[in-house]
């Protein structure tokens, strides 16, 4: 099946700059990258496509979601999850171990694979536990997972408080070739509910420092170069978090690191009347932090952008604040919220869009995620002059659990191609 997509604008991989061409694809795999003049005399497509001036991107990769199946369907399902990601042109999630049995043996690999492959046809990829039960007191059995399919290893939302422990999970990873995902927060500085700082003293709140991630960092940073471990660090939240990944990186120690897109956007400011659908994990920080990590996104210090997804039921955000579960339902709003970064900043969307699609390839060594002859056709079509506002009513994700109600926003995918086969968009 051959598939030419017209009179686009795409994202080159040589110039990072936005060109106008056309993209041809082949049994899956991209097969064409430029001028229509170009393409080969024996190319001869069954299906052409008038793109009329849109934006032809990678599909986007997701690095940290949680789809919270199997165990919490009454949260959301890895249908309804994927749906919504689906609208948001993101072709490969990432989902997190905490389920209810924890992704920590092949069974559930299996039946996390088995579901997806029965939904929307999006990759989810699995990431395994990288402690029993994430208990963390024994190693998971990471490499059989390995070889079940999961691309990293993490314990979630669960710290690993004993450090000899997470120094066996590193040799151990190390060893083998294997990835991991580590947030990296001290349990006793984390406990609280806000950011340490004006708003939190004036409204009462238990307050978490941004030393809780800095000293976890620094810790899990010495272990890294310890043990040669390849650590990803996700969720990164303040200004000196990025320093210490920066300098890490620097003495080549091999580490990388993502942000949640909302702490994109969104500060202790925006919990100042006690709005529960702000209360996240980590908080949402200073103006300083959010500068900061919109600078470690331009400069690269940040590889991805993840979505930090954590779908919940309704009744859980209209508690008090303190009692309110933390977390935001960001699938609905990845795309609009990325290309909104582009307008708000000066930072080139083509940077941006490579940390949620080139950046997290990278990271966990996946072969989607640029626009180049030879690769996966996962790609989307983007009408990215298109005016629309967020709506609780109009999300696809089963927990509506958004902050960003009456947002504007200007993309959103028309098509949606994994391996080469266009995706259905629901209305």
């Amino acid at each position: 099946m051959q598939t030419l997509i017209n009179n686009c604008r795409y994202i080159d991989a040589a110039s990072s700059q936005i060109v106008e061409g056309s993209i041809g694809v082949n049994d899956g795999a991209i097969a064409h990258v430029g001028k229509k003049e170009s393409l080969p005399d024996n190319y001869a497509a069954d299906n052409t496509i008038d793109a009329k001036g849109k934006l032809v991107i990678p599909g986007l990769i997701d690095c940290y979601a949680r789809l919270r199946e199997p165990g919490f369907e009454k949260l959301a399902t890895i249908a309804s999850e994927s749906n919504a990601a689906l609208h948001n042109g993101i072709t490969t999630i990432m989902c997190s171990p905490d389920t209810a049995p924890v992704t920590d043996e092949p069974a559930i690999v299996e039946l996390i694979k088995r579901r997806a492959a029965a939904t929307t046809g999006i990759r989810v990829l699995p990431i395994g536990a990288a402690t029993i039960g994430q208990q963390g007191d024994q190693l998971g059995e990471m490499r059989t997972l390995a070889e079940s399919g999961c691309v990293a290893f993490s314990n979630g939302d669960h710290p690993i408080t004993n450090t000899q422990v997470m120094r066996r999970i590193m040799e151990y990873s190390s060893g083998f070739g294997l990835k991991l995902i580590i947030a990296p927060q001290d349990p006793w500085l984390s406990d609280g509910v806000a950011h340490e700082g004006s708003v939190s003293t004036r409204l009462g709140l238990r307050a978490i420092p941004a030393a809780a991630e800095t000293v976890a960092l620094s810790q899990l940073i010495e272990l890294c170069y310890q043990t040669g471990a390849n650590v990803h660090f996700s969720r990164l939240s303040s200004h000196r978090g990025v320093q210490l990944v920066s300098q890490a990186k620097k003495d080549n120690i091999k580490v990388t690191a993502d942000v949640g897109i909302d702490h994109l956007f969104l500060t202790e400011m925006d919990t100042s009347d006690f709005n529960s659908l702000c209360h996240t994990s980590p908080p949402f920080r200073s103006r300083a932090d959010l500068h900061a990590l919109r600078e470690g996104v331009a400069n690269g210090i940040i590889d991805a952008i993840c979505s930090n997804h954590a779908p919940h039921e309704t009744d859980s955000k209209l508690t008090p604040f303190p009692e309110s579960l933390p977390g935001t339902s960001s699938l609905d709003s990845f795309m609009g919220l990325l290309f909104k970064l582009a307008e708000d900043t000066k930072i080139p969307l083509p940077t941006i869009l490579a940390r949620a699609t080139s950046g997290p390839a990278n990271c966990f060594g996946l072969a989607q995620g640029t626009l180049e002859q030879g690769l996966p056709a996962d790609l989307c079509l983007v009408d990215d002059d298109v005016d629309w506002e967020f709506s609780l009513q109009t999300m696809k994700s089963q927990g509506k659990n958004s902050p960003y109600q009456g947002w504007a926003f200007q993309a959103r995918p028309e098509m949606v191609f994994v391996n080469g086969t266009a995706l259905k968009l629901n209305s």
